[in-house]
């Protein structure tokens, strides 16, 4: 809830040695996918593991609420107001999880309206991607001090604190999900990270959903390079938000929705039998069938190994993948042993030979990458065979699966 009076800050713990870019922590308790091809939790940050839940992230299902706050510095005068500025973040990111979801989650967010002036002028703070610690640590301190009497923060699920884009000091690559290795206290709220914007006007698309995905548990699936220049898309192309947020299908993975809860093990198929196996996949962005979900099947998983998998998931121009260019069966492989920004999911390439989308692709080598009917695809170190059939009447496709 929000105050309507004024009083002296909370009382912060010390920033400096909480302050972190990953959290390891251990698996959390309550299975969410039983399946044999689930895969286990590994002790790597956002594991793709789907046997448990780790409980330091809010579980995206029901309604949550998230309130959002917006920081001034002395050194620039805002030239824009607060709900202005919101309006470039919602109601988007609001629908597209209420589509990714397929209804299961309800992202409520309140305003605190008007500017809170940070104690620094913005280019005192040192804001940019790759952050100092201590320059962060005194970013953080300085904008909870200033927010903690505006708002009743153990009330909200998530935070979002939102820079003047407009101030000289405001780097729009510094933008990213602040977590800490210990909660901090803030009044009667226990934090365990907030979402730190410094977007330009505008900001990036999808932004703030690829920022809360992460709140999620969600894992980067770009590939930084490691040296000046270079390709970071190579992993997945445009086919998940949390690789890019300028992907021409941004609909998160049939994986990642299995994981969050918003598909459950009837919409999967998982093929561990040896031999032929027949599956009939929805399109990923449809609706559910609420009245027959053994029947609609989402995605196929082979499980390839103890920490690895194969899936596959019919993706076309609906719902978040409004904007794709090509249609079919994406196949891509998960490891839940690897941690985020390192390739935990590789979209397979259906056909390497050519690209597609130049000019909208924001990695043209993989935007034709799903396979029609009639193609298919060997794995080259396991075997497995994938062979796409018929189109359906709801605009999917049959699958056959040959596992050796």
């Amino acid at each position: 809830m929000l105050r309507d009076h004024r009083r002296p800050a909370a009382v912060l713990t010390a920033l400096g040695a909480l302050l972190a870019t990953t959290m390891t922590a251990a698996p959390g308790t309550g299975a969410i996918a039983d399946e044999p091809c689930g895969l286990p939790r590994s002790a790597v940050h956002h594991s793709e593991g789907l046997d448990s839940w780790n409980d330091d992230y809010p579980r995206p299902v029901g309604t949550l609420n998230a309130v959002m706050l917006f920081l001034s510095f002395p050194d620039a005068e805002p030239e824009l107001d607060p709900e202005r500025i919101a309006e470039e973040y919602f109601p988007a990111t609001t629908e597209y999880f209420d589509h990714s979801s397929y209804g299961r989650l309800a992202l409520r967010t309140e305003l605190v309206a008007e500017w809170l002036e940070m104690p620094a002028d913005s280019v005192d703070y040192g804001i940019q991607r790759d952050w100092p610690a201590d320059l962060r640590a005194d970013y953080l301190h300085d904008a909870l001090s200033v927010i903690a009497p505006e708002a009743d923060l153990a009330a909200f699920d998530m935070i979002y604190l939102v820079a003047d884009p407009d101030a000289p000091g405001v780097d729009s690559d510094a933008t990213k999900v602040v977590n800490f290795n210990s909660p901090i206290t803030v009044g009667d709220a226990e934090i365990r990270r907030l979402v730190t914007v410094f977007e330009h006007r505008r900001p990036d698309r999808n932004v703030l959903a690829h920022e809360t995905g992460h709140v999620f548990d969600l894992p980067d699936l770009y590939n930084r390079p490691t040296e000046g220049a270079g390709d970071w898309d190579t992993h997945v192309g445009d086919w998940d938000l949390m690789g890019s947020q300028f992907g021409l299908a941004p609909d998160l993975f049939g994986w990642h929705k299995w994981k969050l809860g918003w598909l459950d093990t009837e919409h999967v198929d998982c093929v561990r039998t040896p031999g032929s196996s027949r599956h009939t996949l929805q399109p990923l962005g449809a609706p559910l069938d609420e009245r027959d979900p053994a029947a609609d099947t989402r995605v196929v998983v082979v499980r390839t190994g103890p920490t690895e998998a194969l899936v596959a998931e019919a993706r076309t121009p609906i719902g978040n993948d409004s904007d794709i260019c090509t249609r079919g069966v994406l196949l891509y492989r998960v490891r839940s042993d690897v941690p985020s920004a390192d390739g935990p999911i590789e979209v397979v390439d259906g056909h390497p030979e050519t690209e597609a989308c130049h000019g909208t692709s924001v990695h043209p080598r993989l935007a034709d990458a799903p396979l029609e009917t009639g193609e298919s695809y060997t794995d080259p170190e396991t075997g497995v065979r994938v062979e796409v059939g018929e189109r359906t009447a709801s605009g999917g496709w049959h699958l056959r699966v040959d596992l050796a």
